[in-house]
């Protein structure tokens, strides 16, 4: 009679077990996925950021080789007088990528106001240069397509800093490219691609235009 007293005061204590491993197992699984679930979403953020990136990349490479453009830009420099020495008549994404590393280097060296007084002091995107190539780009299915999925991007907006650019990742990403644009243009009078990069960048209202 004693052991089976025992016995069954012994079956509370074997449920009560069973409930803490059961739990311990739930919270466990629902730690992994709570983890899995963060991981895959940074996963997606990473991914999309490189597809704006390529995406920016050929859209300033389709913009740079439109002969169209090219005519309008090299137009607007002989308006003022200024023959450029040297031009870019064919531009690829690689080129455009390999410019983008030499400009992360250049960037830390040349100042947001260097920039803007280069582009002030030359006047090398007005407002009508701007309406010419936006008309250009309006006509082009394939150039106005990208366009427009570079100005719906996502902001992914980090802080309260970047909230207040509405396109800090591809803003972030046309800085350097327009530190290699102006070195082009200063040193060698290469016009072309650093006011591609200034009309993309006034397109996005880019902090630093």
């Amino acid at each position: 009679m004693y052991m089976g007293n025992k016995s069954v005061d012994k079956k509370p204590l074997i449920g009560f077990n069973i409930c803490s491993v059961v739990f311990l197992v739930l919270g466990s699984l629902s730690n992994v996925v709570g983890y899995q679930t963060i991981q895959t979403s940074q996963e997606n953020v990473i991914t999309e950021r490189i597809n704006q990136r390529e995406l920016l990349f050929q859209t300033i490479c389709d913009i740079v080789n439109n002969k169209e453009i090219q005519r309008i830009i090299l137009k607007s420099q002989m308006s003022r007088g200024i023959f450029p020495t040297s031009y870019i008549s064919v531009i690829t994404k690689n080129q455009i990528r390999q410019m983008y590393f030499f400009g992360l280097i250049l960037s830390k060296f040349i100042s947001k106001s260097r920039i803007q007084s280069i582009i002030q002091k030359n006047q090398l995107m007005n407002p009508e240069l701007q309406k010419e190539i936006s008309a250009v780009i309006e006509k082009d299915v394939t150039l106005n397509a990208k366009m427009t999925r570079l100005q719906n991007s996502d902001c992914y907006c980090e802080n309260e800093n970047t909230a207040l650019w509405k396109f800090p990742i591809l803003c972030l990403l046309l800085y350097p490219l327009a530190s290699v644009g102006m070195i082009l243009y200063t040193l060698w009078g290469i016009p072309l691609l650093f006011q591609i990069i200034l009309f993309i960048g006034y397109k996005l209202s880019c902090f630093w235009t």
